[in-house]
């Protein structure tokens, strides 16, 4: 008898795990090896130049974004997923000149991917 409980039981876990599962939307998490030739600007913060790790979590189509070294979040903000006609033939970082003659960042593009991150 103790072993029909048991079962009862783990088969009662089981199912509510699923139903759970099944009841979260799905968040899609990516990521791609970015370097940054220059100090960069992103939403107002300062990002310096270097190599990251830039990780997304799309929330369709926005997304948080997330510049990561060595393990470490370096700066995390919001961005946007585009997906564009054409796919890019290699990673690259598109800078605005602001006025005071800093770089923003407002988009990463992928190589071989039509998506793009987008930063207003």
């Amino acid at each position: 008898m103790n072993r029909s409980i048991k079962e009862c039981f783990v088969t009662g876990i089981v199912s509510l795990g699923l139903l759970l599962a099944a009841g979260i939307p799905a968040v899609a998490s990516n990521s791609a090896e970015v370097t940054l030739n220059h100090n960069a600007v992103v939403h107002g913060k300062n990002l310096p130049a270097g190599k990251y790790t830039v990780e997304w979590k799309t929330h369709s189509p926005e997304a948080t974004v997330q510049f990561v070294q060595r393990s470490r979040v370096v700066l995390s903000t919001d961005g946007r997923v585009e997906q564009r006609d054409k796919t890019s033939d290699s990673t690259a970082v598109v800078y605005d000149n602001a006025p005071d003659g800093s770089l923003s960042i407002i988009e990463i593009r992928f190589a071989n991917s039509n998506q793009v991150l987008v930063f207003n």
